[in-house]
């Protein structure tokens, strides 16, 4: 019995987290903001260590990363290097966007002759634990647009056909996402999500970050093409807000100076807080998401069947039960059964519980 239902509320995450991606891909997001927020979903469906989105060109070669949590350094050996492993006969992502495979291409790379010797292997796979692998190329047209790369450490559980079969079937809505033009608006209504924090130096060098910091500071940094993904220095808009924090000291203001700073990966609003006695300054930031979108962020870390959180956005946008339920095409008596069951598992109070929840700004 125990086993039983341990699996019918792991089919029940899966399927909310199916439907949380497809969400994603419908609302007309820019795909280097949808993208990542799909590429977090995924630890529902196949967790594991690492999950990384590879942007590619017309060539195959590597334009853009993301990674939830990255090992910056195993991603900078390997990808930044590519040419360079091309022109000396290594292993590369280049090799994965060559094969034929619908998924699970890198396992040729272990039959490669120079695999022993390979900075694969001996700068990403082995210092940093990643044993257990999958990539799903994502073809369109028969070209390779990208790649989604999903890492375990070595020993871990192998890949389920369910896993696979469930990140197979999300392939059509990376591809929506990657091409239908960005439509949604964000207006005025945004709201702050994730928390990051630097240490950076008054000549602009990055002495500490932790890893949402960094990855900030990667998203702020507009220089073109590839570069690395731990930045040493903080670009020029980052230095422009902790350059206001000595001003606001001298003029005794009480709200540190922040920034809201366009990226092509969302808004991220740039808090200076502290100026040390050393003077460093101690940075924080946070991504600024629209509203209707923040709260499907929010959803998808609550324990809600997939038709209940479709209830509860629902209650976001409409007062009434009656225009919830004709929104839904359910009844209100049927309504009113799923508001009862979702206060309770999110153990709220009525529907402006709900929203406040849902709108609260951490996650």
């Amino acid at each position: 019995m125990r086993e039983a239902c341990g699996a019918a509320l792991n089919g029940m995450r899966i399927s909310a987290a199916i439907q949380h991606i497809r969400h994603i891909a419908i609302q007309g997001l820019p795909h280097h903001v949808a993208i990542p927020m799909m590429v977090d979903a995924l630890d529902l469906i196949m967790p594991a260590r690492t999950r990384t989105f590879v942007w590619l060109d017309s060539s195959g070669q590597t334009t853009d990363i993301y990674e939830r949590d990255p090992i910056v350094e195993a991603l900078d050996a390997f990808n930044l290097q590519t040419p360079d492993l091309v022109a000396r006969g290594e292993p590369s992502s280049a090799d994965l966007v060559r094969s034929p495979e619908a998924f699970g291409g890198w396992r040729r790379l272990l039959l490669h002759p120079n695999w022993e010797r390979s900075v694969m292997k001996n700068e990403l796979f082995r210092p940093y634990g990643i044993g257990n692998n999958l990539d799903f190329p994502l073809r369109d047209q028969g070209q390779v647009r990208a790649t989604l790369l999903v890492g375990r450490e070595p020993g871990s559980a192998p890949f389920t056909r369910t896993e696979i079969q469930a990140v197979l079937g999300l392939r059509p809505h990376f591809l929506h996402a990657l091409n239908t033009p960005a439509s949604l608006q964000p207006g005025a209504d945004l709201v702050e999500r994730e928390f990051g924090l630097a240490v950076i130096a008054p000549d602009g060098h990055v002495s500490s970050a932790d890893g949402q910091a960094s990855k900030a500071l990667y998203m702020l940094d507009a220089t073109p093409g590839l570069r690395p993904m731990r930045p040493t220095t903080a670009p020029a808009t980052v230095m422009r807000v902790i350059e206001s924090l000595a001003r606001a000291r001298r003029e005794s203001s009480a709200a540190p100076p922040s920034a809201d700073i366009s990226t092509r990966w969302g808004d991220v609003r740039v808090v200076a807080h502290v100026l040390t006695g050393s003077g460093e300054t101690v940075v924080s930031f946070r991504r600024l998401l629209p509203v209707k979108v923040g709260r499907l962020e929010r959803l998808r870390t609550l324990e809600l069947a997939p038709r209940e959180r479709e209830v509860a956005l629902i209650m976001c946008e409409q007062t009434r039960g009656e225009a919830i339920a004709a929104r839904l095409g359910m009844t209100t008596g049927a309504y009113r059964q799923y508001a009862k069951r979702i206060y309770a598992r999110l153990n709220v109070e009525g529907r402006e519980g709900v929203v406040r929840l849902l709108d609260r700004t951490a996650v």
